[in-house]
């Protein structure tokens, strides 16, 4: 598959590459990381159920990874791909994106260095976070989908670096198919950062 110029979808870690220490080592093996928008809020609003913000995960997931897929013939080696599947996800996320704007959803926010790993979110700002605090983060992973991953959690640590604070939110546990899928994704940029990383070498 060739490499195109659309960095956007998953940004490379320029950052991380000018500031190899950025995350002072504390990264686990397998991490998405780039620049990405991202704020967080002590209460979502309007107010969501736990099981609607893990329903809009779970869609949001399922349909980054349907669309970060390459073409698959319907003779591969895995089956038949099915038509009906990839219609239902897209209708899902049409319909997610149109319940976004209708609740008034706005400009995306500032974009930080993230890193996302299976349990923890790692980001750097300007503003000091308390540890012990509880908050929902709201990582938006591609530019083009003004749509956010929404994480709730701990703040477990925070250092500080270059005039800003590199946070650590530790998640709450999350239900098993958006965390399969969360795994599956960070896997799969993870896998593709490495061996970019390789052919660059």
């Amino acid at each position: 598959m060739s490499q195109s110029n659309e960095s956007t979808d998953f940004p490379d870690s320029r950052f991380f590459a000018s500031h190899p220490d950025a995350l002072h080592g504390a990264v686990a093996a397998v991490q998405l990381d780039g620049v990405f928008p991202l704020d967080w809020l002590d209460e979502l609003n309007p107010p969501q159920a736990r099981a609607e913000v893990m329903a809009d995960n779970n869609t949001l997931l399922r349909a980054l990874l349907m669309l970060d897929e390459p073409p698959v013939s319907h003779d591969s080696e895995h089956g038949r791909a099915d038509p009906i599947q990839n219609l239902e996800r897209r209708v899902d996320l049409l319909l997610l994106m149109a319940s976004a704007a209708l609740r008034g959803l706005g400009n995306l926010p500032p974009e930080r260095p993230c890193a996302l790993s299976s349990r923890k979110l790692r980001w750097a700002s300007e503003q000091s976070l308390e540890l012990g605090r509880r908050l929902w983060a709201r990582i938006y992973l591609r530019h083009r989908i003004a749509l956010p991953l929404v994480l709730s959690g701990l703040i477990t640590e925070q250092r500080p670096d270059r005039g800003q604070f590199w946070h650590t939110l530790e998640f709450d546990p999350l239900d098993q198919p958006v965390q399969n899928d969360l795994d599956r994704l960070i896997f799969r940029h993870h896998r593709r950062q490495v061996a970019r990383q390789r052919q660059g070498a």
